[in-house]
């Protein structure tokens, strides 16, 4: 942006960089985990200072974290859990209580996307995102309806927005070319992993970065010894990305990006959300790709254009055959399942900048196609080739979107939008039953407000409305055959207090805490009572919660804290929901010795027992406490320089412990290492 931005979304919980705190001299106060910038919530914004609720996961986080998913970086976020299974292929998420696994009905709630691609993925017994976190370095939250004005109405729950690396998070100054080699070790089970990235400049203002990564690791084994039978995989991904900047003042931008992640294993477990035997076993071949074609247009003498126009394509594709359990389903004959999602967005930016005030206006358009197909290759099963637990079908939607952010004195904000989405689904030929095509529209207006009482001290509040249109999956299941299903409704009041002081305790410290309440009311909830009845529009549901988040960073010491209490309930019935995370509590506690290039630190997990839901399929979780340990040494001279080591034990005292949300137990006691150089 051309003139100084503020805020937009404000939770985070993960680690500070030491590097950017070596560099901190000449500053008055250390930066917290809560001043990162957010990107992708309309202009760049320090996240402390929002009316909305967002985290953020940076580079420094993940190399830490030594993550095998996405979902070991997110997971001990405020309001955020991965569901599902430990598995690379059963992981799905959670966002303030919305999201399970193998759910159809997360598409749209909870919406995914890679370099500003859409991703999602729906099959029985699987998760709905596979990758590999060594191609990132970012990772944002964002919590709440609010996220449904730049990513698609109907985001009851919010957004995770990933960012792929560049060749200029590796290339220093006067370089032309920089090589990076990674290796991973972790004890549970034996687990292993190359990663090779090369970066370069070949000619002024074009930089490309290569990554190929390999991934591997025997099943699991609990806090009990016990092995999780079928976790072990077998993965390769890979990323090429480009960016050339030109014309005068380097107005003009061109990038392209191409990720792959790729796993082949014969004999797999088809239950991969949680431990099922009784399934039997699989070959499967998963393929998922991503591909992002982007122009961006900023002149410097023009503060109304800062314009973006993105291409992008995904594939998530899944061919399985040779089941161990034929008979009696469909879902055992040779299938090969496919998501295939082209979007098209352009939108701008236009600033405004006078005496006292700054104002952002982002508007735009985006268009959506979205193909679903299950071909089965053999009709061992079922005559025909239509599955009716999975329909095929063709969706088309079109939506376009404002947000104006406004900063009086930079003491009131002010941020309201709104977005119009149209839609229209059509099944495929083969499906059976339901075979109307369907449209629909939604609306999604919204009011954001931040008030800063002193320097130290600020108030907000927002309110979101949102309609989530019916999906593919809902209008065309077997089970279902209801094309009168009407748009889910919601109305989300969220606020807080936020706090920032500096020289706390010790000389240039800082401490910054948020505490959020939100409450979602949603109408016409779409749900369905078991696997194979209709899915149904049904009453009033409620959902409540608390966020609190802490910060405090030293040149020597740092902490953070965030708490997590989330309820919800059918109104009309009084029941409990079934996808309300446990209440959690998560410390970390850590420290530096800036003369060693040193690290470390200890993290806690708390989590009260589960018990309020209302399916006969759910099972009550017990509470638990984790202990992790970690250090990292990062040398900053000599021969060494640019070399990293790090090592952590996760869950130290091996406790044996189930997630509510998740299907399998927990891992036990993991020794993990990370050696690297950049050349």
């Amino acid at each position: 942006m051309k003139a100084r931005t503020i805020t937009y979304a404000g939770i985070l919980l993960a680690t500070v960089s030491p590097a950017a705190l070596a560099q901190e001299t000449e500053t008055v106060r250390s930066t917290t985990t809560m001043d990162r910038i957010v990107v992708s919530a309309g202009a760049e914004k320090v996240a402390i200072d929002t009316p909305q609720s967002v985290s953020v996961v940076d580079q420094e986080d993940l190399d830490t974290e030594q993550a095998t998913t996405i979902g070991d970086a997110v997971t001990d976020l405020p309001g955020v859990k991965a569901v599902g299974s430990d598995r690379v292929l059963g992981e799905s998420f959670n966002i303030r209580g919305f999201g399970a696994p193998e759910s159809p009905a997360d598409e749209n709630r909870l919406i995914i996307t890679v370099d500003g691609a859409q991703k999602f993925y729906e099959q029985y017994r699987m998760g709905s995102l596979f990758t590999d976190p060594e191609l990132y370095k970012r990772i944002e939250v964002l919590r709440g309806p609010a996220s449904s004005t730049l990513y698609g109405s109907g985001a009851l729950a919010g957004a995770i927005n990933l960012t792929t690396k560049d060749a200029s998070d590796f290339l220093r100054d006067g370089e032309d070319y920089t090589l990076r080699q990674k290796l991973g070790f972790n004890s549970n089970r034996h687990g292993f992993l190359t990663s090779t990235i090369g970066a370069a400049e070949p000619v002024e203002n074009f930089e490309v970065v290569g990554a190929l990564n390999y991934r591997r690791s025997g099943s699991f084994e609990d806090g009990h010894g016990d092995e999780i039978n079928g976790s072990a995989f077998r993965a390769e991904s890979g990323l090429m990305k480009g960016k050339y900047t030109f014309g005068d003042d380097l107005q003009h931008e061109v990038k392209a990006s191409y990720q792959l992640w790729h796993t082949d294993s014969s004999g797999q477990d088809y239950a991969q959300t949680g431990t099922s035997s009784g399934f039997g076993t699989i070959d499967r071949e998963v393929t998922d790709q991503t591909m992002v074609f982007g122009y961006g247009y900023t002149p410097v003498d023009n503060d109304l254009i800062d314009a973006d126009v993105t291409l992008s394509y995904t594939s998530s594709q899944n061919e399985q055959d040779n089941a161990s359990s034929p008979g009696g389903s469909q879902i055992y004959d040779p299938i090969t399942y496919d998501y295939e999602i082209w979007s098209l967005r352009a939108q701008n930016t236009a600033s405004f900048v006078g005496d006292g005030y700054e104002n952002f206006l982002t508007a735009g358009m985006e268009y959506v196609l979205q193909k679903r197909t299950a071909d089965k290759e053999s009709t061992t099963s079922f005559s025909g080739t239509n599955v009716s637990i999975h329909p095929g079908g063709e969706g088309d939607r079109i939506g376009v979107f404002a947000q104006n952010e406004f900063i009086w004195n930079d003491t009131l904000t002010l941020i309201p939008g709104i977005r119009v989405d149209w839609q229209e689904l059509e099944p495929n030929d083969d499906v059976t039953g339901n075979r109307q095509d369907f449209q629909a529209s939604a609306v999604s207006p919204k009011l954001a407000a931040m008030y800063k009482l002193n320097r130290n001290w600020g108030v907000f509040g927002s309110v979101a409305y949102t309609e989530r249109m019916p999906v593919i999956d809902e209008l065309y299941d077997g089970g279902s055959g209801n094309a009168q299903l009407g748009s889910e409704q919601s109305l989300n009041y969220e606020g807080g207090v936020s706090m920032t002081l500096d020289n706390v305790a010790l000389e240039r410290d800082a401490l910054s805490a948020k505490g959020t309440v939100f409450l979602n009311k949603v109408n016409d909830l779409i749900e369905r009572a078991a696997r194979t009845a209709p899915y149904r529009n049904v009453g009033e549901a409620e959902i409540k919660g608390v966020e609190l988040e802490a910060s405090y960073n030293s040149d020597y010491f740092y902490s953070r804290a965030a708490y997590t209490m989330i309820r919800g309930e059918d109104t009309e019935t009084d029941a409990h929901l079934d996808t309300i995370p446990a209440d959690e509590l998560v410390l970390t506690l850590g420290g530096r010795m800036p003369e060693y290039d040193l690290d470390f630190g200890w993290r806690g997990v708390f989590a009260r027992e589960q018990t309020k839901f209302s399916s006969t399929f759910t099972t009550p979780s017990d509470g638990y406490v984790v202990h992790d340990v970690y250090v990292n040494w990062t040398p900053d001279e000599g021969y060494l320089k640019d070399a990293e080591f790090r090592f952590g034990v996760d869950n130290v005292m091996d406790k044996a412990y189930r997630e509510f949300l998740a299907n399998d137990q927990a891992k036990g006691r993991t020794f993990k290492l990370t050696l690297a150089k950049q050349f």
